[in-house]
């Protein structure tokens, strides 16, 4: 990948970070039409897969190269006094 690449991939990476809402490691392209083709342009690179006609998922190489080449990092759990948290199981305890 030459640095012009990098470079692209850096900016559409955070047009996707910034426009697009995001699951964990699954981003909605909203189902408009520069969204699709922000994730498969990434798809192309390897960075992300295609899972249907609206959503895709980082792979990865994906999540790697967001970290490293366009240090976006994790969001940090904040945790607020008085917060309340909801926490369950997918089946219940027998």
């Amino acid at each position: 990948m030459t640095d012009n690449e990098k470079r692209l991939l850096v900016t559409l990476i955070w047009m996707v970070e910034q426009h697009l809402r995001r699951y964990d490691d699954e981003v909605d392209s909203i189902a408009e039409t520069a969204g699709q083709r922000a994730i498969e342009t990434l798809a192309g690179f390897g960075l992300m897969e295609v899972v249907d006609t609206r959503f895709g998922r980082w792979t990865e190489a994906g999540k790697r190269f967001r970290r490293e080449e366009a240090e976006i990092r994790a969001p940090e759990l904040i945790t607020y006094l008085g917060q309340i948290r909801l926490v369950g199981k997918s089946e219940p305890e027998n």
